[in-house]
């Protein structure tokens, strides 16, 4: 049986609880800049396609040596949460996007 207390103290348990809380406070910044309601039915749906997203820039940025870190994962999920969205129609400024080129650049490698 696995101690939980050894779980919870693993470093990249740690790690990861950090990016996932940078990603869900990104996210909760989006919407609120686009005055989506957190509740919003469209959400889960817009999540579901931004993971699959995501997932291929984290495997993407792994493949290729870059390191995504809870501000850089964060900002690539918003990235990828957007597009998502603007393909349903909704209209997501620029301005309401985490400003890092290189996510950026590696967003658009991942939708080509």
């Amino acid at each position: 049986m696995v101690d939980s207390d050894n779980w919870v103290r693993d470093p990249s348990v740690q790690i990861m609880r950090r990016v996932f809380n940078c990603m869900e406070e990104a996210q909760r910044e989006l919407l609120r800049r686009l005055c989506i309601d957190p509740f919003d039915t469209r959400l889960r749906k817009w999540r579901k396609n931004a993971l699959q997203c995501f997932e291929r820039a984290w495997i993407y940025a792994a493949n290729r040596g870059i390191h995504l870190g809870e501000e850089k994962a964060a900002a690539t999920y918003v990235h990828c949460l957007a597009q998502t969205m603007v393909s349903e129609g909704i209209s997501v400024p620029l301005e309401a996007l985490p400003n890092d080129k290189d996510i950026e650049m590696l967003f658009e490698e991942v939708l080509r």
